[in-house]
């Protein structure tokens, strides 16, 4: 009896010995099996402007496509952290969350010129460029019972009476702010421009003639300019827009030579690993190839301009290099 005690005894302790060194020698897990993983919570998608601008209308478009058609089995959660011109939202991404692949963000004009102008912190160069999807231009606007049919007639109107029109814009930093600046140095006016912390205020200052005119994404505006609250003047592109908006014309044609329009994507911080990007890439290239999307893009006039990561990365060194050039302009 005490023999086969001592034999059990034994032969539990030779088990655990065992285990132990089967223990030991596993192999730890590689970084590419905690990838595997991903994701395994909900995505936190920061818009750094307010709610019902530009960059906010894009955000929740996409975010609901990714979720009517199963493109993520994580929600993306959108979350507005207005100020600065986008520089607060912006650097709650890069430094307070490195390579933390569930933060995610959109980019704006004021993304580039924020910090050439000293105003944020953090450039694109503090960021991972998860995709690019469209291009978006501006409109010139004016409340539907605006006195001022055509542009011509505001700006003889801003000639003859210095610093009586006033302009509203989403940012100071904003490409509205350059078009706006360029467009009083090439007409040899004098005009106020007043920033607003995004799409929908300056909609609220246009709609309540707080400012003469103002400067709206198509992706903003449309749905006013339909029910005709709004009237646009001008648009920014080099040749006029398709559909409901064909008979605006383009600064370009009415005689100044000023073309602008915003390219959308999203971001990540930096320090994610490359099968992170590459996952983020699948979801959002699905998400631009489908119907939903393709509709919210034509019918808000925007261009359709799909990037992966290395092309946006090189396309953001582009855009900041010419947003550096029109910085003089706007007095920077």
């Amino acid at each position: 009896m005490k023999k086969n005690i001592r034999r059990m005894a034994m032969g539990m302790a030779c088990l655990f010995l065992l285990s132990t060194l089967v223990a030991c020698n596993k192999p730890a897990a590689t970084p590419e099996a905690a990838a595997s993983k991903y994701p395994e919570k909900p995505f936190e998608m920061i818009v750094p402007m307010s709610a019902g601008g530009g960059s906010d209308v894009f955000i929740r478009t996409l975010t609901k496509v990714v979720a009517d058609n199963k493109l993520s089995p994580q929600p993306m959660v959108v979350v507005n952290k207005p100020g600065g011109s986008g520089s607060i939202g912006w650097s709650y991404v890069a430094n307070d969350h490195k390579g933390n692949p569930y933060e995610l963000s959109t980019v704006s004009s004021s993304f580039y010129t924020g910090p050439l102008s000293g105003q944020s912190p953090v450039s694109y160069k503090d960021f991972t460029h998860i995709m690019a999807l469209c291009v978006d231009p501006n409109l010139l606007l004016v409340s539907a019972d605006s006195k001022y049919q055509t542009l011509q007639e505001l700006l003889a109107d801003a000639k003859a009476n210095p610093e009586k029109i006033s302009a509203a814009g989403s940012s100071g930093l904003s490409v509205d702010a350059i078009t706006f600046y360029s467009l009083q140095e090439k007409s040899g006016t004098k005009m106020k421009y007043v920033p607003f912390g995004g799409g929908g205020e300056v909609m609220t200052s246009i709609m309540g003639k707080h400012t003469t005119y103002g400067f709206l994404g198509p992706s903003e505006a449309a749905a006013q300019i339909e029910a005709g609250k709004l009237r646009a003047l001008a648009v920014t592109t080099a040749d006029r827009v398709s559909g409901e908006l064909k008979d605006v014309p383009t600064l370009k044609e009415l005689g100044y030579d000023i073309v602008m329009a915003q390219t959308r994507g999203i971001v990540a911080p930096t320090g994610i690993s490359a099968e992170q990007v590459k996952y983020l890439e699948d979801v959002f290239t699905k998400a631009a190839a489908t119907p939903e999307w393709k509709k919210f893009v034509a019918d808000n006039f925007m261009e359709e301009t799909i990037m992966n990561s290395e092309q946006f990365t090189k396309e953001s060194e582009n855009i900041s290099k010419m947003f550096e050039k029109y910085l003089s302009v706007i007095g920077k």
